[in-house]
């Protein structure tokens, strides 16, 4: 009676259910596989596995059946043929039975994936993000191929041009309507072109950050990068990717893409709103700050000639009168002194406010700062790398002095790639204590500079730029020593300027 049982569920179940011996012949089938083959199942009995699924295919499972015969249970999903000439996607599983002579045959588990992919294509097609699927297998393959035995991470690091030739290796399996029409494409066209096409050189460092994150096994990957249109036209993207838990027959990815070019043109709109404002503001202090310079000295300019001519009437006397002399020169220097007390009040007055300390801590301080100018460095090209080490002590510190020195050495490190057209654009921002100081260091890739620029990096009005008026730097040494710091520069071997803050600590510990 149970027996009976058993053997009624095995039937009533909606999928292929059957046992192989070691031989891998048929000892026992299900009777979905007469709805599935068309055949009965004691038909199929006595049956080698390759007049199941075919002589090809069969070959093609040869590892799945040596890793089965080794007592472990394997799933994978591959192609099956049915009775209407077509061959159907399905999950297999295979379970091995073990006796006391070791393996004596296993089971087969197919369902049938059919069901769950016309699901998956009326969703694929309905909603409103794009969606590409590349075929990964041939990209897979030359991988495995140059990493050998080395560590697949280290190897891509050390290795970013692969993404390139990754990118043109993979091939469009497939895309959605949202996807044609995002793209000027239709599907037609778009099948088995290298995905590469479609990718621009801004796009590869996101598409290696995407391989390196399956490779550390997270769950998935998203950024923002830029695509290529049919028409040739850049489109910012934002892209999300979703890693199989399993290897499966075929590699594939798929890639959900959203258009945010609309985003980005508000974005860009409102920094170019920002800068024009900064500099409308800074034009305009510059203005009232000459206007008043030149209002307040000019009377103590004017003493200063009118004392001077005064002293050479004296001295040129038939006989000097070197004590008039003397009296004019010592008002000549009065008026000198006192108009280096109207320019340096002046000053205070154009800053509006004295310096305005408070103990906080670095990390955040610097992260806020790169913040700020993030999208005007990955506007010119560049690409930002942080490294802010944990713990780091308190700093006693104006923070939006300092702010505004860090941001300078970003802005100045991008625009001096994009002039000299770098082709890897990278700009580092590290953190740490060393020595019992706390250091800021920011970097690129550009052209650096010889060492005659670097004895005058940072001398008022000396600039390497074309539009440059020569007072960034000046002024970040002058702030950077206010705090009892230092800012030196130096040229990397390998190209590219270093610029390094160091700061005291104020005492305490970052919480």
């Amino acid at each position: 009676m149970i027996d009976e049982l058993r053997h009624a569920s095995v039937d009533a179940v909606p999928a292929l259910m059957s046992f192989f011996d070691a031989d891998h012949i048929c000892r026992f089938a299900n009777e979905h596989h007469r709805q599935w083959y068309g055949r009965a199942p004691e038909d199929l009995v006595g049956l080698h596995m390759r007049e199941f699924v075919g002589p090809e295919a069969y070959v093609a499972r040869a590892r799945w059946l040596d890793l089965v015969a080794a007592g472990e249970t394997v799933a994978f999903e591959n192609t099956v043929p049915h009775r209407d000439g077509t061959r159907r996607e399905a999950s297999v599983r295979y379970v091995p039975r073990m006796g006391s002579e070791g393996f004596e045959g296993f089971f087969v588990l197919v369902v049938d994936l059919a069901p769950q992919l016309h699901r998956y294509h009326r969703i694929f097609e309905a909603t409103v993000v794009a969606f590409w699927e590349i075929d990964l297998s041939d990209m897979h393959a030359s991988f495995v191929d140059a990493v050998g035995t080395q560590d697949p991470i280290t190897w891509l690091r050390a290795h970013p041009e692969f993404s390139r030739d990754a990118l043109d290796r993979c091939t469009v399996l497939d895309l959605n309507s949202r996807a044609e029409h995002m793209f000027g494409v239709t599907r037609e066209k778009a099948l088995a072109t290298p995905f590469g096409h479609w990718c621009p050189p801004a796009c590869e460092q996101h598409m290696l950050d995407n391989l390196v994150a399956y490779l550390s096994g997270k769950d998935g990957f998203e950024g923002e990068t830029l695509m290529r249109r049919a028409d040739g036209s850049l489109l910012p993207v934002h892209i999300s990717t979703a890693f199989p838990r399993q290897a499966l027959t075929r590699p594939a990815g798929t890639f959900a893409i959203m258009d945010i070019s609309e985003r980005v043109a508000r974005e860009e709109a409102l920094a170019q709103a920002h800068a024009e404002l900064a500099h409308a503001a800074r034009v305009a202090t510059l203005g009232e700050l000459t206007a008043s310079i030149a209002h307040e000295v000019n009377q103590p300019l004017a003493a200063i000639v009118t004392n001077g001519n005064a002293a050479q009437r004296w001295l040129r006397r038939p006989i000097p009168d070197l004590g008039e002399a003397g009296e004019a020169i010592e008002r000549m220097i009065a008026e000198g002194t006192r108009a280096a007390q109207i320019i340096s009040r002046t000053r205070q007055l154009a800053t509006k406010s004295a310096s305005e300390r408070a103990t906080i801590a670095c990390g955040p301080m610097v992260a806020e700062a790169v913040a700020i100018v993030e999208r005007q460095i990955s506007g010119l090209g560049a690409r930002l790398r942080i490294d802010l080490a944990e713990g780091l002590p308190l700093i006693h510190v104006d923070r939006i002095q300092l702010q505004q020195v860090i941001i300078n050495l970003l802005v100045n490190a991008a625009q001096a790639m994009a002039g000299h057209g770098s082709a890897l654009r990278i700009i580092d921002v590290r953190a740490w204590h060393e020595d019992g100081r706390v250091v800021i260091e920011v970097s690129d890739t550009g052209p650096g500079f010889s060492d005659e620029q670097a004895s005058q990096l940072f001398n008022a009005f000396y600039t390497t730029k074309a539009t440059g008026m020569g007072i960034g730097l000046s002024v970040s040494r002058t702030i950077i020593e206010a705090h009892e710091g230092t800012i030196t520069a130096d040229s990397l071997p390998g190209g590219g300027a270093r610029f390094r803050i160091s700061l005291a600590p104020s005492g305490r510990q970052s919480a």
